[in-house]
């Protein structure tokens, strides 16, 4: 009788440990799900407000980050380079729709402006689909958006800078309908 009382707890036991691993796993599926492979990119994620295709200077609604990562944009593209005038949001958010990276820095004077476009530059060294270009009112020196993905700077940070580049050049966001 002993003797089956020993296998019945072991048996529990096994019970238990198989339980407790289960649970565990599907803790791991929940946190992964909910952290998911977008909360590991860089920058901060916003959610989408669209593709829709307006004339320049034709009114929206607002758009929920600054600078903006998606939403209302004109049908033409920017050309990829560099600026030192202000380009409207509304042409950038189109390139950003079609895989490109936006670098913004703080618009300041035409020394500061100077020296933040080459080290805009350096940093975006060997990519393609890149506009940089000043932004009046930004609360730091420096902004990166791609579509839905914003990420500030104080100061040059070479490594997260081309990280965020990395992360989101070159992946298209139009929507394909069958």
């Amino acid at each position: 009788m002993a003797q089956k009382t020993l296998k019945e707890l072991r048996s529990r036991r096994w019970r238990w440990l198989l339980a407790a691993l289960g649970l565990g796993f599907a803790t791991l599926v929940i946190v992964f799900i909910a952290l998911g492979p977008s909360k590991a990119l860089p920058g901060e994620f916003f959610r989408t407000q669209g593709n829709t295709h307006i004339d320049l200077g034709q009114e929206h609604p607002l758009y929920n980050s600054n600078p903006p990562t998606s939403g209302w944009h004109t049908p033409e593209l920017n050309s990829w380079g560099s600026y030192d005038y202000v380009i409207p949001d509304e042409r950038l958010v189109h390139n950003m729709e079609d895989g490109g990276v936006v670098l913004w820095y703080s618009y300041g004077t035409p020394e500061e402006n100077t020296r933040r476009i080459n080290d805009l530059e350096n940093v975006a060294r060997g990519y393609r689909r890149v506009i940089i270009v000043p932004r009046d009112g930004m609360p730091t020196t420096y902004a990166f958006t791609a579509w839905q993905r914003l990420e500030r700077f104080d100061v040059i940070d070479s490594e997260k800078m081309r990280r965020f580049i990395d992360a989101f050049e070159g992946i298209d966001h139009h929507v394909r309908r069958p």
